[in-house]
């Protein structure tokens, strides 16, 4: 018998006002993450994930955009392109709750960005079953959350309430989660303590998801990041145009191609399949 829960657990969220400084993680949780991204192409696309959870604030990215950086090398170049993660592709996004600001998450996905209140954001159903996944004893959850219902399994052993992407507000951390619809789909591989990562919400050589010379964040309404997530997917030149205005590197010519420093760029005109519908 499923109850609701009422309560929202804030387990490792604190309440403290105003920008926190980074953080580094005690506990780090890799997760290999499944998604189908267009209508159009039904190969399913592996990331590796990291959850790395500090004292304050938490931080989940690929493994791979991580190794890019660190091996000093320019993220969407050739030779990043030759990470030791065979059988990868990096997702491009980021989500990071409680920095700068407590009490909220911020989804980055390369310079769009959103921002979230965190408490309040899930409302949980939590159901009978159970389960072990990485040797932890596991609890079952299910929610609807903009457009897509989730079924996810948590741990109260692990007392933190986060989880991979945006999933918090169990009283346990979140081990694996899939939407309904099998397109999308999150399974923890590895579970290490005390790690050290940092949790930074801008790292040097990254995408800049901060404008230059201030300390706020570009952010979109979830409707806008929705709006501009499936341009890119749908057309490529158009999502360029909107992000960033009239470049002077494209031409159209009269057939209605698309060139950009001499070569043809091509309108993919797919479906983008979001977490977030």
């Amino acid at each position: 018998m499923s109850k609701r829960l009422i309560t929202v657990f804030a387990l490792v969220m604190l309440t403290v006002t105003g920008a926190l400084a980074d953080d580094h993680a005690e506990l780090s949780v890799t997760y290999e993450v499944v998604a189908q991204q267009v209508e159009e192409v039904k190969r399913k696309d592996k990331d590796l994930m990291r959850l790395d959870i500090g004292k304050h604030a938490s931080q989940f990215r690929s493994v791979i955009i991580e190794w890019v950086l660190d091996n000093g090398l320019i993220y969407g170049s050739p030779t990043s392109l030759n990470h030791p993660f065979k059988g990868y592709t990096w997702l491009e996004y980021q989500v990071v709750k409680n920095l700068p600001k407590a009490g909220y998450m911020y989804f980055t996905h390369g310079r769009i960005s959103t921002r979230d209140k965190i408490d309040g954001l899930f409302e949980w159903q939590l159901l009978e079953g159970d389960t072990v996944i990485c040797n932890y004893p596991c609890k079952k959850a299910k929610t609807k959350f903009r457009g897509r219902t989730w079924t996810v399994w948590y741990t109260p052993l692990l007392p933190y309430s986060d989880g991979p992407w945006k999933f918090c507000g169990l009283p346990g951390l979140v081990l694996e989660a899939h939407e309904a619809e099998g397109k999308l789909a999150f399974h923890c591989k590895k579970i290490e303590k005390d790690t050290g990562y940092g949790i930074v919400l801008i790292k040097q050589n990254a995408s800049p998801m901060l404008r230059k010379g201030s300390g706020l964040l570009d952010v979109y309404h979830p409707e806008r990041a929705h709006e501009l997530m499936m341009l890119e997917k749908y057309d490529p030149e158009a999502f360029f145009m909107a992000m960033h205005g009239e470049l002077k590197s494209l031409k159209v010519v009269g057939s209605g191609k698309v060139y950009k420093n001499g070569k043809e760029m091509k309108t993919y005109h797919h479906t983008a399949i979001l977490y977030e519908k």
